[in-house]
């Protein structure tokens, strides 16, 4: 093997390159700086600046952000994503087209893509050109790559065959078109959070943008809805209180497995307002998802710690069936978890919840007709599914005919038989992966980040058995938490240097504890 020699030429040739990367980078950070310092001396000539036009000054100081640092571009659109909901602000504009009249950022009918989107290739794009600045572009693929690209291949087809069949076109993007953001931020966020702390990052802004989405929920409650729930069925979207299970979650992962004081102490101090919309907001499926998500948690407690599993589990479990009865027939927030086990196990007849029931049994049996009529292929995006059982007239939601409450079945009927094994496939490899990874995160803030995540994969995939879930918002923190499980090993197997000490009195730091062996050969 021939070495190269070293050449003084070589090292200057490569110091250019560098030089011209960071002098190119600097150029465009300056020109946006430049063009949005001239856009808001504008508004102040002008006069006083609109607050759609300050709005239009913050998201343009993000993208500059982004272009700096394309990491960030990861935690604003968690952020912003999570944040908006368009019961509580209507008006807020990033998960909205600028075509939404109601939007804070509409610019026109003809525009039919959203600041999200923007975000998203303003991010790729940052990622590609760095590379392409450095001469070289880092792509970490793995284990859930290959599950992930095979899913987004029969999205594809899906896409493809329904609108060769004359499907309508409209309707097909918008069926899909959140399908595709869960392997966009996967991939982003699997190659540009490559450290503990950005992991951390990622779930602080998660945690952030719920609980000031529960401030707005709070907000709408007290002032449009005048403090009271009656012949209100959510104040907010379904999915919202779906994502805040994850709030409750990573609060009580980060006590398990005593994570830094801020995830500890913080998260504590902001649950209230959270669980105050999250009670508000009444949805079943959600309560039935925590329940879920804590039965799992009390599993691994068992395995870790059988002597707290006894102090703490069977007290709760008891208070959990005393709660059960006396609720059993009341009405009210307080009352929603009872009323969740009730529907499932003994529905109320004419009740609203035995309604919602119906209507999904109803549902169910057009969708297992239009599976069987077209198993193999399905019948693709834009296409309606088959009505052999009349359904109740819900023809307020204008996509009645396509979209059906059962995520899972729908998948099936969407791309086909090959789309459905693709999705259970991706979800079994996740939870495998995800699993795996928490035996082998060394405890702290790694392993409650590990464990939140893919809890949250079985809570959302729980939601999508009974209610639409394919959403922008879901579907971006399902691409968050995949990127994470697939992520977290190689990021933990690297090591950390011992940290200095500041002052000779103290005692040596302790070794950062790193990634422990694999449990599978860990009997061999």
């Amino acid at each position: 093997m021939s070495i190269q020699p070293f050449t003084f030429e070589t090292e200057l040739r490569s110091l250019a390159q560098l030089d011209r990367a960071a002098g190119w980078r600097w150029a465009i950070w300056f020109g946006v700086v430049l063009g949005l310092t001239a856009v808001i001396g504008g508004l102040l000539l002008t006069g006083q600046p609109s607050v759609a036009a300050v709005g239009w000054a913050l998201y343009a100081l993000a993208l500059a952000a982004i272009i700096y640092e394309p990491r960030y571009g990861i935690y604003l659109i968690i952020f912003l994503s999570l944040y908006g909901d368009i019961l509580i602000a209507p008006w807020y504009p990033f998960n909205k087209n600028f075509s939404s009249m109601e939007s804070l950022f509409f610019v026109n009918k003809s525009l039919i893509f959203s600041p999200l989107e923007v975000t998203l290739v303003v991010t790729l794009l940052a990622w590609l050109g760095g590379g392409r600045m450095r001469r070289k572009i880092d792509f970490y693929q793995g284990p859930l790559f290959k599950p992930v690209m095979i899913f987004a291949g029969f999205i594809v087809f899906g896409l493809v065959f329904g609108l060769s069949r004359r499907g309508n076109v409209n309707i097909a993007l918008w069926e899909a078109r959140p399908i595709f953001y869960l392997f966009v931020i996967f991939l982003m966020a699997s190659n540009l959070l490559r450290k503990r702390e950005h992991l951390s990052h990622a779930l602080w802004a998660a945690m952030l943008a719920l609980f000031l989405e529960s401030l707005g929920g709070i907000s709408h409650l007290l002032i449009d809805l005048h403090g009271s729930l009656a012949g209100v069925e959510a104040i907010g979207e379904h999915s919202m209180s779906v994502h805040e299970n994850t709030f409750f979650v990573f609060m009580i992962a980060a006590w398990f497995y005593r994570a830094s004081r801020a995830k500890r102490y913080v998260l504590p101090a902001l649950a209230p307002c959270v669980l105050w919309t999250y009670a508000a907001n009444q949805r079943r499926a959600s309560y039935i998802g925590l329940v879920l998500a804590l039965g799992l948690i009390f599993i691994i407690l068992f395995k870790s710690n059988r002597k707290l599993f006894w102090m703490v589990v069977p007290p709760l479990a008891a208070l959990g069936v005393l709660y059960t009865i006396a609720f059993w027939n009341a009405s009210g927030p307080i009352a929603q978890p009872a009323r969740a086990i009730r529907s499932v196990i003994a529905p109320v007849k004419d009740g609203r919840d035995d309604r919602s029931n119906v209507y999904r049994v109803i549902e169910n049996i057009n969708s297992n007709y239009t599976i069987h009529r077209q198993p193999l292929t399905g019948v693709g995006f834009g296409q309606k599914f088959f009505i052999v059982a009349p359904l109740p007239d819900i023809s307020f939601f204008i996509w009645w005919e396509y979209i059906t409450h059962n995520s899972i079945i729908w998948m099936w009927m969407k791309s086909g038989a090959g789309g459905f094994a693709a999705m259970v496939f991706l979800i079994a490899s996740a939870l495998f992966t995800g699993v795996r990874a928490l035996w082998r995160m060394p405890g702290g803030d790694l392993s409650a980040i590990v464990l939140t995540a893919t809890l949250y994969l079985v809570i959302h995939f729980v939601y999508a058995y009974v209610d639409m879930s394919w959403d922008n918002q879901s579907m971006l923190y399902v691409g968050l938490m995949l990127a994470i499980i697939n992520t977290v090993e190689s990021i933990t197997a690297v090591p950390i240097p011992t940290p200095r000490k500041r002052w000779n009195w103290q005692p040596d730091p302790s070794p950062v504890p790193g990634l422990l062996p694999n449990p599978e050969s860990a009997g061999q």
